[in-house]
């Protein structure tokens, strides 16, 4: 796999955006950050299967071979980024280690952030798979940023909990960036 530079780009324009809308002075809780970041990839990994959910409701789950498929990919895309940024992750002790507890739910996480997420995505001309990427890259950064308050195991842990909940919810309508107004065809871009 092969990632842009426009992901590269997005995905710090992504952290940003995390830093800006979650943070208070650029300060975070480090927990609802990773788990906001990496439910945003998954999310944008689910809109990628095109799934008909004309009956949909967010917040459902929703189990599909795409998404065993497809998030393992985001989960080693994390790994891969950490150990570029240096930091390694013991797999053995990975069962030991909790997660970060979130401020947001999904549906929160999605309302506050994905309309935002999906006009960096627009800006750097990528499509759903490539977005859910760069927010997996984007995760990875805040782990590493967020080391001092959490462990990377921790983040680890979160970020993977949080790319599962994002490939199997139904997330919320994104609004037509144009008319401010919602779209249903927004989400089958």
């Amino acid at each position: 796999m092969q990632i842009t530079e426009q992901q590269h780009k997005a995905a710090g324009e992504i952290v940003e955006l995390i830093a800006t809308k979650l943070g208070k002075n650029r300060a975070v809780h480090s927990g609802t950050a990773i788990s906001v970041c990496a439910r945003l990839s998954g999310s944008f990994m689910f809109r990628s299967f095109n799934f008909p959910m004309k009956n949909g409701t967010p917040g459902n789950a929703v189990l599909s071979e795409e998404a065993n498929e497809k998030g393992p990919v985001l989960i080693n895309i994390l790994g891969g980024m950490l150990e570029h940024l240096g930091i390694h992750i013991d797999a053995k002790k990975l069962d030991e280690i909790s997660m970060a507890e979130s401020d947001l739910n999904f549906l929160d996480s999605m309302i506050l952030l994905q309309d935002k997420a999906a006009l960096i995505m627009n800006q750097y001309k990528l499509n759903y798979e490539q977005m859910a990427y760069s927010c997996a890259m984007a995760t990875a950064f805040i782990i590493k940023e967020c080391q001092q308050d959490l462990q990377a195991a921790s983040g680890f842990n979160t970020a993977v909990y949080s790319f599962i909940e994002g490939t199997k919810t139904y997330p919320p309508e994104l609004s037509d960036p144009g008319s401010g107004k919602k779209s249903f065809f927004s989400f089958w871009k």
